[in-house]
């Protein structure tokens, strides 16, 4: 059975899982921010963020967070592109 390269998905490495714990870090703390400037009461943390700058500096660097982490997935994902760091679809 021949398979086509679409049907073959990147192989889930240890890289792309720790980057992945850190994209879900980011989105935490982007949430938990957002959700202080939008109701101004913590989101999952009592007492944090507990100002406007915690804030802002939550939302921020969540932010960042998920971007570089999300760059580094896509760096992970890009590196071996070649069938031996892909498994077939079942």
């Amino acid at each position: 059975m021949q398979t086509s390269q679409a049907g073959l998905r990147p192989r889930l490495t240890l890289a792309i899982l720790l980057f992945a714990g850190i994209d879900i870090v980011g989105m935490v703390l982007f949430a938990s921010g957002a959700m202080w400037f939008a109701y101004g009461k913590p989101l999952f943390i009592p007492g944090f963020p507990g100002s406007m700058v915690e804030a802002g500096t939550a939302t921020a660097g969540g932010l960042a967070l998920m971007f570089w982490a999300a760059s580094r997935i896509l760096r992970e994902l890009l590196k071996h592109p070649d069938k031996q760091n892909r498994e077939p679809d079942r």
